[in-house]
Order: C-alpha cells, then structure tokens, then sequence
C-alpha cells in the first residue's frame, strides 16, 4: 500500500477509521491527564419535568370508555445501515465505504469471491463503526458550530491532484478506490471537522506536569524486600544494592534508575511504584511495596515541575481524545439495522 507525506492524501487513501485519523493525528504541543479533561460531550435534549406544589391533584374517575390511542408509526429502516441521534447512514453509504475499504489493500479478494463476501462480513462492525463516528463527530462540530468552507476542500483537491500527477491520473485513483469526486469531498470535509475538533480538544491540555527522578531494587519476596530496606538504611548505596540484587532487568544494569516520569501516563508499569513515588520528597525511601513483579524500594532523588516530553504529550493527548469520543458515543441515540 502506498505511502504519502500530504495529510488528505494520507488519509483518504486509506479506509476511513475517524477514531485511528483523531488520535493518530494528535500533535504533540500540549497535554495533561486525561481524567482532568472535561468537555466534549454530545448535550442530550433537556428533560422537561412538571412538577404540582401546593395543591392536590383530584382523582378522575373515568365515565367514558377509554379511548386506544394510534400507534405512533415508526420511521422505516429499509435501506438503513445505521440511524445516529436520529440521523441515517443509508446501506448505499455503507456498502460504498466496505468498497473503498476492500479497494484500499490491494490484497484484498474480489468482493465478490466466497473469500471476499468473508473478509466484507468481519469488516463489517469496523466500517459501520467508522461511519457511525464520523457522522457523531460531524454532528458535535454543528452543535459547536464549526464549518468547513468549499474553498478549504478545494484547497485539498487541488493539492491531491498535484500529487497524482494531473487530473487524469487523479481521476483514475478516485475509481480505483471506489470513490466519486463527491465521495471524497465529503471525506475531506469529515476529516477537516475531525482535526478541527481534535485540535480544540488538545489546545485545552497544559504543557507541564509534576516530574520524579526515581531509583527501585526489586526482589522476589518480602523478606528479601526487608533485608534490603534494613541495609539502605544502614548506609548501603542504593545503586550498588540495586545492581547486586534486583530482579528487575531492565533497570538493575543502571542501578535501579526509572529515570523522570509523572503520573499517569504508562512511562513506569507498575501502577503501586509510580503511585508511591509521588508520595516521596527526594531522598526518601518508600516503604516496601508490592507489585505484580515483586517487591520495589523506591528512593526519589529529585522532584520538578517542567514540561511534558513528546511521548507523555502524545499519550495524553490520545487519551483525552479518546475520553471526548467515547463520552460522544455514549451521549448519543446509536441504532445499527445490520
């Protein structure tokens, strides 16, 4: 499969998963802990509740026979894939993007090969997912009212023709991937939205967090833990220890160092280290602690607050994009017909 630098190109030529282009596209200039995020959120309708206060309702006896109201027709989902929030993706809007999904690997069967009617039926859940997003994405830049202008998808054609190499060949990769010129509009025009979104997600994340230096032995039993801890605090050198007698391969060669990492972003594995790290002034040493691998002596030696490295930016970012979009899903009224 073809590879480009151009972000429509990249993206477009690719199956269209809104989730994947959201998070991978997460630019690494600004963060903080998913959980502190707040925002984002599809706004359900209001319920209205009447309420009766300082007076009494009489009951009614009915003297009249009562009367059955007329079911309340329900719209039709012949030809529907999905209805969101009272939306429709229609199965022609489907079946056109399972298309350009099976178009897009050149190792894909034919479609219409018994290998290629598999391959669509386990894709299944994934494309109407992608549109399913893609329509909630659309739906919550209406509600903030974010628009993407013709002339920005212009701008975008225009681009992807150069880069085709002229009109013709553009032409010809619309077909081979099962695209109309329209098709791809509306693909740049959700793919636009979804950076917008994402973009005002992440400008919200501050730059800087709290940071430990940290150092940890490891061994396999509490009483070894004990003995070690005994030993530290009887003058032996924390690192010298370490690279006697931890089990931890990955740090004992450097003395147990962990290097600098804040809370919460998967830099250190063990959840019980990093939580008693944070509750340590440098110099200190933890008490024994217990996790899945053994059991840690801790000794922070320095503490700062500075800024967030790429890969702790990036891992926030993600996450809090991945928090709007699955508060999005949750807030919305999904009925899938297929």
């Amino acid at each position: 499969m073809e590879h480009f630098t151009n972000r429509a190109l990249r993206t477009l030529v690719l199956p269209l998963a809104v989730v994947a282009l959201l998070l991978s596209a997460c630019s690494a200039d600004s963060a903080r802990s998913a959980s502190d995020f707040v925002g984002g959120t599809v706004t359900p309708s209001p319920e209205i509740q009447a309420t009766i206060s300082g007076t009494t309702t009489p009951v009614i006896v009915n003297s009249m026979p009562t009367l059955t109201p007329s079911p309340t027709e329900k719209p039709s989902t012949a030809g529907l894939a999905a209805r969101v929030n009272g939306q429709d993706i229609t199965l022609a809007q489907f079946n056109a993007e399972m298309a350009r999904y099976l178009a897009a690997d050149p190792a894909s069967p034919d479609p219409q090969s018994a290998d290629g009617k598999a391959l669509a039926a386990q894709l299944q859940d994934s494309v109407l997912s992608a549109l399913i997003d893609r329509m909630v994405i659309a739906q919550e830049a209406q509600r903030n009212n974010i628009t993407v202008t013709d002339k920005q998808i212009d701008e975008e054609i225009a681009s992807l023709v150069q880069i085709r190499g002229g009109r013709d060949q553009f032409d010809q990769w619309l077909a081979h991937n099962k695209q109309t010129e329209q098709d791809l509009r509306d693909s740049i025009r959700n793919e636009l939205l979804a950076d917008m979104m994402r973009d005002r997600i992440v400008e919200q994340l501050p730059r800087t967090a709290d940071y430990v230096h940290a150092y940890h032995i490891v061994v396999a039993t509490q009483a070894e833990a004990q003995n070690a801890l005994a030993r530290l605090k009887n003058g032996t050198k924390f690192s010298a220890l370490a690279l006697s007698i931890s089990i931890d391969d990955s740090t004992r060669a450097d003395g147990g160092d962990l290097g600098w990492f804040t809370h919460g972003t998967g830099a250190v594995v063990w959840s019980e280290v990093e939580d008693a790290a944070f509750k340590l002034s440098p110099g200190q040493l933890s008490p024994i602690v217990h996790s899945p691998i053994g059991y840690h002596i801790i000794k922070v030696v320095d503490r700062q607050t500075m800024a967030l490295t790429p890969d702790d930016m990036a891992y926030v970012q993600q996450a809090a994009v991945e928090q709007w979009m699955n508060r999005l899903i949750t807030n919305s009224k999904i009925e899938k017909f297929i």
